[in-house]
């Protein structure tokens, strides 16, 4: 594989790639951009919380991803050159630093640790699709919650539960009913709305 040969980049490298760009701050709520618009810049989230969702045909919104700091955001429709196929808003006040497309052009051709950035990143997030993907055709919603948190990183166990919740197309409710039940298991323990898993090997079995 490719990818074990790719370095997990770093915040720090991170920040490197975007240095000398401009730094914006967003409110809780903002947008950072609508499905369909134009692409202009590469964005970097460094502080805050980021929702990319897309609308169903009853305009209910259907969430795609969670993103945390330190991130690159969109890079494939950049690289693609293609308008955003989702909507981003964020759900706290946020800062991005923002690298305009034109300078993403010029330090790709002369950076090759940016290339490996990016690089890195998509390969990331095609896994984590692949995983969504696998959830949402061939699972259900007790196997689609043991499997997030079998498979969770420290970012996505790191989100409120109302945000796995929508992550896994379940209700609040469902998700909280579910993480009880693997809770008198003895599988995961909750404290404070934090999640610990305590037995992988028990998550394991329930998608046997």
């Amino acid at each position: 594989m490719i990818k074990k040969y790719i370095t997990n980049p770093s915040p720090e490298s991170l920040l490197k790639a975007f240095s000398g760009c401009k730094e914006l701050s967003f409110e809780k709520d903002e947008f950072l951009f609508h499905s369909g618009d134009d692409v202009a810049y590469m964005d970097l989230l460094v502080n805050g919380d980021l929702q990319v969702f897309k609308y169903d045909g009853n305009l209910n919104e259907v969430t795609l991803t969670f993103f945390r700091p330190v991130s690159i955001i969109a890079e494939w429709a950049v690289i693609q050159g293609i308008p955003y196929p989702a909507s981003a808003r964020f759900t706290k006040t946020s800062t991005i630093i923002r690298m305009p497309l034109i300078e993403v052009q010029t330090r790709l051709n002369s950076n090759i640790e940016l290339n490996h950035i990016l690089m890195h990143s998509l390969m990331n997030k095609i896994e984590t699709l692949n995983l969504a993907i696998n959830r949402g055709l061939t699972m259900d919603a007790m196997q689609r919650v043991a499997h997030f948190l079998f498979y969770g990183t420290p970012d996505s166990l790191a989100l409120k539960q109302t945000q796995m919740a929508s992550l896994l197309y379940l209700r609040p409710e469902t998700f909280s009913r579910i993480l009880k039940q693997l809770k008198d298991q003895g599988l995961v323990d909750t404290q404070r709305g934090e999640i610990k898993i305590l037995d992988k090997e028990g998550l394991l079995k329930i998608l046997a």
